[in-house]
């Protein structure tokens, strides 16, 4: 494999993830949250590997441009995820308190 294809390959690789990563992507789920953060975190670490064997030779026409568009998705998707994870984190401390007030009332009344 040439430095080349092995660029083009991990870009490829990412941009599949990125692809799984939308089509998972569930506001309304936890778990369809955390399976598109996982498909991000698998397109960055495929980034990565194309940023170092970019850095060993040069790079096919095109490949910037595709790892700044795979930056911006997954900048993008990233935000969504850590905004919907930050509304499930607030709606788990604010359940376990209406439940409580219910007990004291039930209690007292």
């Amino acid at each position: 494999m040439n430095r080349d294809s092995g660029i083009t390959e991990f870009l490829a690789r990412a941009e599949s993830h990125v692809r799984q990563a939308r089509k998972s992507w569930d506001a309304t789920s936890v778990s369809g949250c955390a399976e598109c953060a996982e498909g991000l975190r698998l397109a960055v670490a495929e980034m990565e590997g194309a940023c170092a064997a970019a850095a060993q030779g040069p790079a096919p026409e095109g490949s910037q441009t595709r790892l700044e568009r795979l930056r911006s998705d997954v900048d993008q998707l990233s935000r969504l995820v850590d905004s919907a994870m930050a509304f499930y984190r607030g709606l788990e401390w604010s359940v376990p308190q209406e439940q409580e007030e219910a007990a004291h009332s039930e209690l007292r009344g």
